[in-house]
């Protein structure tokens, strides 16, 4: 039985997203012509070759406002754009950064599971999400200072 969900009652939701009303989808403040951005180059085993995966991950006032996925390998094109914008949509609704990170490196694979130099890598999808969570902490404030 399906009934009526109140978004106000989801305590994940409280104080993260505008208010959903009329069906309306949330307001999203109009992307400005330019961002700074970073990009991480990734490699990891894939089928029978090795795949390169670039993570471009832009920054507005001072915080990460979306992220693109993007690879030569085609077989990966709608996963990496699926994950682009479904990530970019919640970071530009005010999700942490580190909790898209953190979804991303709760999935698991025994297709794309491998070892590398630091440590196991479980899958894609937790590759993605330490990049990811590598752009979070390099953006946190320093203790160092003044």
């Amino acid at each position: 039985m399906v009934t009526d969900v109140n978004i106000d009652q989801i305590s994940l939701f409280e104080g993260t997203l505008p208010r959903v009303r009329d069906g309306a989808p949330p307001v999203v403040d109009e992307r400005p012509d330019t961002l700074d951005s970073k990009t991480y180059r990734l490699t990891a085993p894939f089928a029978t070759t090795e795949v390169e995966i670039y993570v471009t991950i832009s920054d507005r006032d001072g915080r990460p406002f979306e992220f693109f996925l993007n690879s030569a390998n085609m077989e990966l094109g709608e996963y990496l754009a699926a994950v682009s914008l479904l990530g970019s949509r919640m970071l530009r609704n005010g999700f942490p950064l580190e909790l898209v990170a953190k979804d991303l490196m709760d999935i698991a694979s025994p297709h794309t599971s491998h070892m590398r130099r630091d440590g196991f890598c479980q899958s894609l999808s937790w590759l993605i999400g330490r990049a990811l969570q590598r752009h979070a902490e390099s953006c946190e404030p320093s203790n160092d200072a003044p």
